[in-house]
């Protein structure tokens, strides 16, 4: 009899917590510009295409960028900007 009401709890909680997260993704969601949408999109559309080798590489470099203290991203950010910009010159 135990099993039953531990198991719905356990159940109703994950939903009321998953419903939660659900609710601050979608405000998020609702600031995006129609372009910034469209590029959500896009890049989901390739995320999902992708092999599952590269979806754990991906996954392992973006925990290495969020171990990054804050200086050392800004400062890699300005240097691939740069890097963008001159490549746009040639």
């Amino acid at each position: 009899m135990k099993k039953p009401k531990i198991l719905f709890l356990a159940l109703g909680l994950f939903l009321l917590l998953g419903g939660q997260n659900a609710i601050a993704a979608d405000d998020g969601w609702r600031h995006l510009t129609p372009t910034e949408k469209e590029r959500v999109l896009r890049n989901y559309r390739r995320w999902q295409n992708l092999p599952q080798q590269d979806k754990e590489h991906l996954r392992e470099e973006w925990k290495r960028w969020q171990g990054l203290p804050e200086d050392r991203r800004e400062r890699l950010k300005q240097r691939y900007n740069e890097q963008r910009r001159g490549r746009g010159r040639d």
